[in-house]
């Protein structure tokens, strides 16, 4: 009878034990179904699920120029065409635009230009001292364009200098026209071709820039001009324009001077060009001609930059024909 009950107890222990160990297997097996394990890494890169930093770009030959897209402007791209490849630098051209001070109109255009330029204004006109304030605030330089007696009677216009003038009615003649365009830093000549051409006149002229300290551009509307030789013996600052690019105003011709003009920087080391801010065909020479300058490995400059440079006589360089009034 003793031996029959422990049995049961035993029985009922293993029972105990049975149920405890299933509820233990189906309560890990819901914790695996719940939380499956990682998957297994294999090996190789990883993959991110956000593209990679321009850091994590694998390195590489540089992507092909795509030259489809080169688009000029005049074809009506958008995108800037490719400029010619600058030559080694061979010479500089001052470009001097004269006739400044009748229309603002006129004048503007030129003052949007890219690189340096001289404006040339005309003294005593109604829009002589606007015309002056804008291409000095355009960064622009200003002379002043004075002028002067010409063979044959034409009217130079007001503040004329001429011959038979005595040395004090130059210098408030002179002073008067540079006062109606403030800030010039000297002056090129109107006309001119028997005034340049007078010794006592040109001494006279050449002195009140001297005591100012301006400069002189000769025009060179007369081969008989004596001014040169007068300036370089005071000791005065002076250029000579090589040509005139607007002698004829059809678009070739201006091109083609323009053209010379360059060749000329190239040989010479630099060159003077005069044209007119009445021309339109000018404006549009001076647009379109950066190729040329770039091509040629001339370069715009400055009337000093020149004076800088040309420390011998112009008279050797100069071999343009002269313009007569």
């Amino acid at each position: 009878m003793r031996h029959r009950k422990q049995r049961a107890s035993k029985d009922s222990r293993l029972r105990v034990a049975a149920i405890i160990f299933t509820l233990a297997v189906m309560a890990v097996l819901a914790v695996l179904v719940a939380c499956p394990p990682p998957a297994r890494k294999l090996a190789g890169p990883s993959i991110s699920a956000s593209p990679p930093t321009a850091s994590e770009n694998p390195p590489g030959p540089p992507p092909k120029p795509d030259r489809a897209r080169s688009v000029s402007v005049e074809s009506g791209g958008t995108e800037t065409a490719p400029l010619p490849e600058q030559v080694e630098p061979r010479g500089m051209l001052a470009v001097i635009l004269d006739d400044a001070g009748y229309s603002l109109q006129e004048l503007q255009p030129f003052l949007a230009l890219p690189g340096p330029l001289t404006v040339a204004v005309l003294p005593n006109l109604p829009h002589s001292a606007e015309a002056a304030r804008r291409v000095l605030s355009a960064g622009k330089d200003l002379i002043l364009h004075c002028p002067m007696e010409a063979n044959g009677g034409e009217d130079p216009g007001p503040g004329a200098i001429r011959v038979g003038m005595s040395e004090a009615e130059i210098d408030r003649t002179l002073a008067a026209d540079f006062a109606s365009v403030p800030g010039a830093r000297g002056m090129n000549n109107h006309m001119g071709s028997r005034a340049t051409a007078d010794p006592a006149l040109m001494e006279a002229v050449l002195g009140y820039l001297k005591r100012q300290g301006l400069f002189l551009v000769d025009s060179r509307t007369t081969a008989l001009t004596v001014a040169p030789a007068i300036a370089s013996r005071l000791g005065v600052p002076f250029l000579q324009r090589n040509l005139f690019i607007d002698d004829e105003r059809d678009e070739k011709a201006v091109a083609d001077a323009f053209n010379v003009g360059i060749r000329q920087a190239r040989v010479l080391g630099t060159a003077v060009v005069i044209g007119h801010v009445q021309n339109k065909v000018v404006l549009d020479i001076l647009r379109t001609g950066q190729k040329e300058l770039v091509q040629s490995g001339v370069r715009l400059a400055r009337l000093e930059e020149i004076m800088t440079e040309n420390r011998v006589s112009q008279n050797d360089k100069v071999r343009a024909g002269a313009r007569f009034f």
